[in-house]
């Protein structure tokens, strides 16, 4: 395989690999918008349960206060009873003592029951409008949910293809070619390839020496950037579109068997 060959090889396999950890990083922001929507709805459903539990507290504490108005207005008919066995003033005034006690206390637990119907009454009220608010939730979420999964799905088709084309590609590359592209991405962020333009690195914005572009520019071998050591060449030679988008090389392995139509360059006449 020829330098020019390998090169452009090189540079699709790494725009393959950009290409997968995008779709990598697509997939798992498909997994947390699912996730949002799931927390949606546990929240709406919260709310509901909440306000469930605070309902029953409510009729739990009703039925005590029943329980209370009985034994209060009980004490009241049993002190009117006793006025009719009094024999002295003195009694009279202490049963009508009690009577009053009686009478206040059943007035209060009254109006706790009052006060617990119109909480009742209220969450009831709040329990129908959060269950609408649920249902309408949960049509939201599912529908979001479908089509996280759809998108899902064609994330991993599409995952799948570049994944065998990366491995075809793979297959085409020297092994000693593979293994140092392998080191240098290892230790540069998953790039082990640079495209240099005008003398400059376009990855590390390094200026290299004209000689360094000039072999680069004519594939006298496999040339590496002075600064990030990266495997570097020159888009337009390998018949690509220059520039650093992370798709650049996709057209490089179809591309790499035209014929070259510039001249070998020197370090003094290269034009990018």
């Amino acid at each position: 395989m020829s330098i020019k060959d390998g090169l452009a090889v090189l540079v699709s396999v790494q725009a393959r690999e950009l290409e997968l950890k995008r779709i990598d990083s697509e997939i798992a922001d498909v997994e947390r918008e699912r996730a949002a929507a799931r927390a949606e709805i546990e929240a709406a459903e919260g709310e509901v349960d909440a306000i469930r539990v605070a309902l029953e507290d409510v009729r739990s504490v009703s039925k005590r206060l029943d329980i209370d108005l009985k034994s209060a207005e009980e004490k009241v008919t049993k002190f009117n009873d006793q006025i009719l066995t009094v024999r002295t003033n003195k009694e009279l005034w202490a049963i009508q003592e009690e009577i009053g006690h009686a009478e206040r206390a059943v007035s209060a637990v009254e109006t706790k029951i009052l006060q617990q119907l119109e909480n009742e009454d209220s969450l009831a009220t709040s329990i129908g409008q959060k269950g609408n608010e649920l249902t309408h939730v949960r049509e939201s979420v599912d529908a979001a949910i479908a089509e996280a999964d759809n998108k899902e799905a064609e994330l991993i088709s599409v995952k799948a293809k570049v994944d065998d084309a990366l491995s075809t590609l793979q297959d085409r590359i020297p092994d000693d070619l593979m293994k140092k592209y392998g080191n240098i991405k290892m230790v540069r962020g998953g790039l082990g390839v640079a495209e240099t333009l005008d003398e400059i690195c376009l990855v590390c914005n390094f200026k290299m020496r004209p000689q360094l572009y000039a072999d680069t520019f004519n594939f006298t071998d496999i040339k590496h950037c002075e600064n990030c050591g990266r495997i570097i060449y020159v888009a337009e030679r390998l018949g690509i579109a220059s520039g650093v988008d992370s798709a650049q090389g996709d057209m490089a392995a179809s591309n790499s068997g035209q014929p070259v139509d510039s001249e070998p360059a020197t370090a003094g006449n290269i034009t990018s």
